[in-house]
């Protein structure tokens, strides 16, 4: 089985001489389809630079980050979006939602960027908010939406362009217990098992540890696989 997503020996550097910074220091991780792989460790630990190499939205200072098979290193920043666009979709803690624009849109906007325009788009975009539970809120702006409905407006515009990989930051820290669990409901359901994406989770909530497949430890830029049932120090 080829690999959604490889970091070979990904070290990203800030500063130099004294005021030196490692924040990730050779990582290696590979990730799979259909498989859920959860990134806890202290704050300030590098998890958000690691998942942003990963994505494409830094790049490493050495080291690879193989993408579906394709090293990605040394490609131009149009190619690197042109990748992030089909192969990536991303779940922000704080959503990123564009306020001017309805549920609808903010999922049809990363159609159009692909290139699906029109009525394929909007189809799309009804079908996925529909299948989130949000049909009765397809023109709502976010500013109308509560904390459960923009994420998974959020979701479903990761989904929109089928992106095999998923990379979620944070994706139920702004929400309540409910919510949360109505959250990873989605990502261990509908996007592991149904749809066979891989996702890449950075996190606190130690609640997501019981839908991992497995858990990883982020500490002074050093990644290392932790045992499920062991107690985690975030």
């Amino acid at each position: 089985m080829e690999a959604l997503l490889e970091l070979n020996l990904v070290t990203k550097v800030y500063g130099a001489g004294r005021t030196e910074v490692r924040a990730v220091d050779g990582v290696d991780l590979r990730v799979d389809p259909g498989e859920i792989v959860l990134i806890m460790g202290p704050s300030g630990s590098g998890k958000t630079t690691l998942l942003s190499m990963a994505g494409l939205l830094l790049s490493p200072t050495d080291g690879d980050v193989v993408l579906g098979g394709r090293r990605i290193n040394g490609h131009s920043g149009s190619e690197l979006a042109a990748l992030r666009l089909r192969q990536i979709g991303f779940v922000f803690q704080a959503y990123n939602l564009l306020g001017a624009l309805t549920a609808r849109e903010n999922v049809e906007v990363v159609m159009n960027m692909a290139g699906r325009k029109g009525t394929a788009a909007r189809r799309r975009a009804e079908e996925l908010l529909g299948t989130l539970g949000l049909a009765h809120r397809l023109d709502h702006k976010p500013a109308d939406l509560s904390g459960g409905e923009k994420q998974r407006v959020a979701i479903a515009r990761a989904l929109a362009n089928d992106a095999p990989l998923i990379l979620a930051d944070e994706p139920t820290g702004n929400l309540d217990s409910k919510t949360g669990r109505e959250v990873m409901d989605l990502l261990c359901g509908k996007l592991r098992c149904e749809q066979g994406r891989g996702i890449v989770i950075v996190s606190h909530d130690h609640r997501l540890v019981e839908i991992a497949d497995r858990v990883m430890w982020l500490e002074d830029g050093k990644l290392s696989q932790r045992d499920k049932a062991a107690p985690l120090n975030a």
